[in-house]
C-alpha cells in the first residue's frame, strides 16, 4: 500500500466487490451473502483496514445517527423550517440519536448517495412533493425511512403529516357559517413550492368542499413579504364583508398588518382565517383565527415510527398517518348579518 492508510476502495478491490457492498457489510443495513461478507472481512483484516467513525459500526451495530433530508426551496419559510428542525432534533436526542442534516439538492441521486454511505440508521424526509420520486426509491431499497408529508404514491412507505385536508374543509365551513359566500384564497406563488404535498392537499380540499357548499373561491398567488401583501391588496380591491383564507406558507402577520394599513381591520371589516400562525414570534396586533398543525406531535410520532422501521421489516403497503389539527378562534372572523 506504499505506506498509505488503506481505504474502503482498497478493501473492495481486494475482495472483488463494489464499495457499496463493503459499506453494507460494515453497517449491516442490507443482507449480504455469507461468502461475500467473509471475503470483505478477510480483505479488511489483511489490509489492516479500520472503518472511520462515520462507518464504524460492523454488522449488527448502529451509528445512532438519523439523516434528515431537507431539499432547499427558494420560497420556503426559513423560520418555520428552523422550528421543525429544532423539534426533530429534540425528539432525536430523547432517543439518544443525533441528526445529520442532508440537503440532497441533487434529488434522487443525492438521496442515493446518502443511502449508500451507510452513515445513518434511518432517514426522515421533509419537503415532500405531491409526485415525489423518492417514494419509489425508498420502497425499492428497503431503507428505514419516514416521510414527513404524504406523497401521491402507492409505494409501500411510511409517511406522517398534519391533516391539511381537514384544515381546508374546516376553514371553508367556518367562513360559510359566518355568512360568507365568496372566499379569497391566498396561496404561495413561488414555483418551487407549488408541488409541495401539504399545500396541494389543503388547496384541493378547499376547492372540493367549497364546490359542495356552493362557495365561490377566487385564488391569488402571493409571496413571503409585507410589501407584496400591500401591493396585492391594491389589486384585490377588497371591501367590507370579504373573506381571506391563507394557505400554508402564506405569512399571516404580514397580511393582518397590510389589511390594517388599508384601514381594513380583520374581524371588523373583513374576515381572515389562516392555515397556521406562530404566536411566539408574532408581530401583529391581531389574534388571527388559525389552525395549530401540532408540529410537536408530528415530529414525536415521526421519530417513533422511524425507530420502529429500523427494528422491523419495511411495510408491504402504504403506511400513512394523519394528525388532526386544532382550530383556534381568534378575533379576525366577521359574522355577516
Amino acid at each position: 500500500m506504499n505506506g498509505k492508510k488503506p481505504t474502503s476502495h482498497d478493501v473492495a478491490r481486494l475482495a472483488g466487490v463494489s464499495q457499496t457492498t463493503v459499506s453494507y457489510v460494515m453497517s449491516g443495513r442490507r443482507a449480504v451473502a455469507p461468502e461475500t461478507e467473509n471475503r470483505v472481512l478477510h480483505a479488511m483484516e489483511e489490509l489492516g483496514y479500520h472503518p472511520h467513525s462515520g462507518a464504524r459500526a460492523l454488522r449488527s451495530s448502529r451509528s445512532n445517527v438519523i439523516g434528515l433530508v431537507v431539499p432547499q426551496h427558494a420560497g420556503a419559510d426559513p423560520v418555520a423550517q428552523h422550528q421543525f428542525l429544532i423539534s426533530l432534533a429534540h425528539q432525536a436526542r430523547a432517543h439518544d440519536y443525533d441528526i445529520l442534516l442532508v440537503t440532497a439538492d441533487e434529488g434522487t441521486s443525492g438521496l442515493r448517495r446518502v443511502m449508500d454511505s451507510a452513515l445513518c440508521d434511518g432517514l426522515l424526509l421533509m419537503e415532500v412533493l405531491a409526485h415525489d420520486p423518492r417514494a419509489d426509491m425508498i420502497a425499492d431499497s428497503h431503507t428505514p425511512a419516514v416521510f414527513i408529508g404524504i406523497p401521491d404514491s402507492c409505494a409501500p412507505i411510511t409517511a406522517i403529516d398534519s391533516d391539511y385536508e381537514y384544515a381546508g374543509r374546516h376553514a371553508v365551513d367556518i367562513l360559510a357559517q359566518s355568512g360568507h359566500t365568496r372566499i379569497t384564497l391566498l396561496a404561495p406563488g413561488d414555483t418551487s413550492l407549488q408541488d409541495l404535498n401539504f399545500i396541494e392537499r389543503f388547496r384541493n380540499a378547499v376547492y372540493e368542499h367549497a364546490a359542495a357548499s356552493a362557495i365561490e373561491i377566487r385564488e391569488h398567488k402571493v409571496t413571503l413579504s409585507y410589501q407584496n401583501a400591500i401591493s396585492q391588496l391594491e389589486y384585490l380591491n377588497l371591501g367590507y364583508g370579504d373573506a381571506l383564507l391563507l394557505a400554508p406558507t402564506t405569512p399571516t402577520d404580514d397580511w393582518c398588518n397590510a389589511l390594517r394599513n388599508k384601514n381594513l381591520i380583520p374581524g371588523q371589516h373583513v374576515s381572515l382565517v389562516a392555515s397556521s400562525w406562530d404566536y411566539t414570534h408574532s408581530h401583529t396586533l391581531d389574534r388571527p383565527c388559525h389552525f395549530d398543525m401540532r408540529m410537536g406531535e408530528v415530529t414525536k410520532q415521526a421519530m417513533n415510527l422511524l425507530l420502529e422501521r429500523i427494528d422491523a421489516p419495511t411495510p408491504s403497503t402504504p403506511d400513512h398517518h394523519l394528525i388532526t389539527p386544532f382550530f383556534h378562534e381568534g378575533d379576525t372572523l366577521r359574522t355577516l348579518t
